[in-house]
């Protein structure tokens, strides 16, 4: 039976919210939601956000809730330009007007136009606001006029979106720590796009919702499979329901009408699932796993290197176990750091496998205080990520010892950062490193982390000034000193040794 060249993903995409499967608590909130606006009703907070691994369904709600109530959408996504200009020009203000359905000539006049802004943890830059001026005047297309790049002051502008909107406005992302930002203010700026967007977590569905996904698939085209060859299929797929669609149409070009294990077999021979764990669920999975075998397994896929793995492991295993077991794993977490660092010397040596699998043996052989442990994000990781801070040092630096910017970054960044930590005897008052650098008083204040407006960052400007200006003094003595020395021993042989001017 022949399956068509479309793809399934979009041919069997759900059209309505009942249609959806998994997450249903998520599914209830979202509905209520959408209730008040359909109610006349504006909910406090006019976007959701709603965050989760690929291939769960974040997209697919959206669209599906557009169809499901009859209400037009406008569509933005990573692939797109979205910029300040772009958002205000697209989204913000087609959202403060009535429905787009009622200049289109639609039944529906009192419905709604969905914002959707797909993968905004893909928004570049941080949050600092566009100029209003330069703003409409990059809308207008004004010959000669200034122009946005990349994503400059979209954060900004999606703010204000979800500030002014009359329409509901969905955003999706697969790691929101990315909108936030990584830099010291990450808290701040989630705290200000949360007042304005409830964020809804989504789960990878379970067997249960992918087995009744495959049956209405393979029902809708006519198809039949083998109990144990769906659970076979089930077996090696994370929960990504986009994969499962896709893998049932690979099936059903190769099998007439019906799906045996002997094609599922086949298929897995010839196809590799590039599927990543999130590092919460990875560390979850290692702490709760009674395997050492199955929890390396886990970190080796994860979507973070051993290294950043290694660091999670620290951090965390603080609240995670008591100080005996703490005291058991240091020496395989001691050895695990040891053998990363030896890819710098040793590239044969297997460094990645060791240090991922010392963390995993040693987390698996304690039990945690508590089933449900708290686990969050390394701190010590968002130091020195911050862009005001790394662009211009990173770039400055890399130039002067011909280095690449990401060889500059991964190796001689960190060993700045500690040498110029506070908590490390770092002195932002000790200037020596920077001028002998040929750093300027930013890069001074960047490497100590210290933001430019701000009072400590005024009074390091003037320290630097005025040392600055002392060292320009001592120089023009010493220069005078080696003028007079020197015309000195000119005067001296003017009788034996012949000089330009005696010329």
């Amino acid at each position: 039976m022949a399956t068509g060249d479309e793809d399934w993903t979009e041919r069997h995409r759900p059209s309505s919210l009942r249609e959806m499967e998994g997450n249903g608590t998520q599914m209830r909130s979202i509905r209520r939601w959408l209730d008040k606006w359909e109610a006349g009703n504006k909910p406090a907070k006019r976007g959701i956000l709603l965050s989760g691994p690929p291939g769960v369904g974040k997209t697919t709600l959206a669209k599906a809730i557009a169809k499901e109530r009859d209400w037009m959408i406008i569509e933005l996504n990573a692939s797109e330009e979205r910029n300040a200009a772009a958002i205000r020009k697209s989204a913000t203000r087609g959202s403060q007007h009535i429905s787009l359905d009622a200049f289109s000539g639609g039944t529906n006049n009192d419905g709604k136009t969905v914002i959707l802004l797909d993968e905004v943890d893909h928004l570049g830059g941080g949050f600092s606001e566009v100029s209003e001026d330069r703003l409409e005047r990059v809308i207008s297309n004004e010959e000669d006029g200034p122009v946005l790049v990349g994503d400059s002051g979209g954060k900004a502008e999606l703010l204000r979106l979800l500030s002014v909107t009359e329409q509901p406005v969905i955003m999706t992302c697969n790691d929101p720590m990315r909108l936030w930002g990584s830099g010291r203010s990450w808290r701040r700026n989630r705290d200000r796009v949360l007042s304005h967007a409830e964020l809804v977590q989504f789960k990878r569905a379970g067997n249960l919702d992918m087995r009744k996904i495959a049956h209405r698939v393979l029902d809708s085209e006519g198809f039949t499979i083998d109990p144990g060859a769906l659970e076979q299929l089930l077996s090696s797929n994370p929960g990504d329901l986009r994969a499962l669609v896709r893998d049932l149409q690979a099936l059903c070009s190769v099998s007439d009408g019906h799906i045996s294990s002997d094609d599922v077999g086949d298929l897995s021979v010839v196809a590799v699932r590039d599927v990543q764990v999130d590092v919460f669920r990875a560390m979850r999975e290692v702490y709760s796993s009674k395997s050492g075998k199955d929890a390396n397994t886990v970190l080796l896929n994860s979507d973070k290197d051993p290294d950043q793995m290694l660091a999670w492991f620290a951090w965390n295993n603080q609240s995670v176990f008591d100080s005996k077991s703490l005291q058991r794993i240091s020496p395989a977490m001691e050895m695990a750091d040891r053998s990363l660092a030896t890819k710098f010397t040793n590239r044969a040596f297997r460094s990645w496998y060791w240090g991922s699998s010392l963390t995993s043996q040693s987390a698996v052989s304690q039990n945690p205080i508590t089933s449900d442990p708290y686990l969050g994000f390394p701190d010590f990781l968002r130091r020195g990520g911050e862009t005001w801070r790394s662009r211009t040092v990173v770039d400055k630096m890399a130039s002067i010892i011909s280095t690449s910017k990401a060889s500059f970054r991964e190796e001689i960044w960190p060993i700045l950062l500690a040498v110029h930590d506070d908590s490390l005897g770092g002195d932002s008052s000790d200037f020596s490193i920077s001028v002998n650098l040929g750093l300027s008083v930013e890069d001074h204040l960047a490497l100590h982390g210290i933001p430019k407006s701000s009072k400590e960052g005024k009074s390091v400007i003037r320290s630097f000034d005025e040392s600055a200006r002392e060292t320009e003094d001592e120089v023009v003595i010493e220069t005078a000193e080696e003028v007079s020395t020197n015309e000195k021993r000119s005067d001296s042989n003017n009788g034996t040794q012949f000089t330009l001017d005696s010329y």
